[in-house]
């Protein structure tokens, strides 16, 4: 199937980044929506090495793989229950190329992408491409360009961007207080929990512990894969292949949970040149790459992309400041009271229906307290993934 393709991209992609000193989060699914659209104009080598890298060579042909991510753009932008799926994907040429109409015709029907051409030599430029996401994210996703400088010698840039807005199906409820997180052997901060006792969907293996939430559109879930030995991401990281990823979501079973996750709130941006050679897209960067598909001498130097994820008692979004920062320990500092982070933050139903505390049995503890991955997925494809460390 396509989607597990979808997941080998992300782990790869994962592999890519600095997973073993920060947090992170990327969107396999908008990187793999920008590369479609360039797809659509690239020929040779470059066209197959998008091909190769988006579905694992996996045998398709055009048709399949147009169809394939055409229907998964449109049934993202389909949310129910308020959940909402936002995401900017333009391809920007140099100033004086000229998009083909087929290509513009082709990726706006498909994708919902655009090309346009600008001057990257004018502050203007950061400016217009800024106010482009800001506004296709819904204010979510803000300043994808920190530096006019940064894109100065660009000859085509590619942009991407994803928002994700969603509530709980059966959300949390509001705790006072902090508790400890692990960030490593010798650090560690105070910080806000999600914490209840309720049914949710949980499956283990020797190396993680998983734990699934489901938002009010069921066919959105977050997973967090949780290290059995404390501190222990980046080894379990090395063990983490595609099979094992979607065994894990398969057998994941309704089951009393304790739980304790961390109220977080992340935001990452990269340069998508890097990863994409790491997996074997090389040549859609090069200077004898044939995008004539797209531009009579088209090029492409660089790809930016930007996510942003915050996870809180109603459900996921952005927008939502919280009412008190992590308080670091060591170096003498103490704990200190403070408020919880916001509450709704999501759209969804106006009352978010919160599971009553089970005081019955014995519920399985899942207690968030040191790095971890999580994956959110929609119907086995991954939107988001990233590692939280505190």
């Amino acid at each position: 199937m396509y989607y597990q393709a979808e997941s080998e991209l992300g782990l790869n992609f994962l592999k890519t980044l600095p997973a073993h000193n920060e947090s992170l989060v990327f969107s396999p699914i908008s990187i793999a929506l920008v590369l479609s659209l360039v797809h659509t104009g690239a020929l040779g080598n470059p066209k197959k090495q998008i091909e190769n890298s988006l579905l694992n060579k996996a045998n398709c042909n055009n048709c399949q793989f147009v169809n394939h991510f055409s229907n998964v753009y449109k049934n993202l932008k389909q949310g129910v229950n308020g959940v909402e799926v936002n995401m900017a994907n333009r391809l920007y040429l140099k100033s004086g190329s000229t998009a083909k109409r087929g290509f513009l015709s082709a990726i706006s029907q498909n994708y919902g992408s655009e090309a346009r051409a600008i001057d990257f030599r004018t502050a203007e430029a950061m400016q217009k491409i800024n106010g482009y996401v800001k506004t296709a994210t819904r204010g979510r996703v803000d300043r994808i360009i920190t530096c006019q400088d940064s894109i100065r010698s660009a000859t085509g840039l590619l942009i991407n961007a994803m928002s994700f807005k969603g509530a709980w199906e059966d959300g949390f409820p509001q705790v006072p207080g902090m508790q400890l997180f692990h960030k490593n052997e010798r650090e560690g901060v105070w910080m806000g929990m999600l914490s209840d006792k309720s049914i949710r969907g949980l499956y283990s293996d020797d190396v993680f512990q998983v734990l699934t939430l489901k938002y009010v559109d069921p066919r959105f879930q977050l997973s967090i894969f949780l290290p059995k030995m404390r501190n222990g991401l980046n080894d379990a990281l090395k063990k983490l292949d595609n099979r094992r990823f979607e065994n894990l979501l398969d057998n994941v079973k309704p089951t009393l949970v304790d739980v304790e996750l961390p109220k977080f709130s992340i935001d990452y941006r990269l340069s998508l040149k890097k990863s994409l050679k790491a997996i074997g897209i090389t040549e859609m960067f090069s200077d004898f790459a044939d995008l004539s598909g797209i531009a009579d001498k088209a090029k492409i130097s660089e790809g930016i992309h930007k996510s942003v994820i915050q996870v809180v008692e109603s459900g996921t979004g952005t927008g939502c400041q919280f009412a008190a920062s992590p308080v670091a320990i060591g170096s003498g500092a103490s704990l200190v009271s403070a408020p919880i982070g916001c509450g709704a933050t999501v759209s969804g139903p106006k009352n978010i229906r919160v599971l009553p505390i089970v005081r019955t049995g014995n519920p399985v503890q899942f207690k968030a307290d040191h790095p971890f991955l999580f994956a959110l997925t929609y119907m086995n494809h991954s939107i988001f993934m990233g590692v939280y460390r505190g």
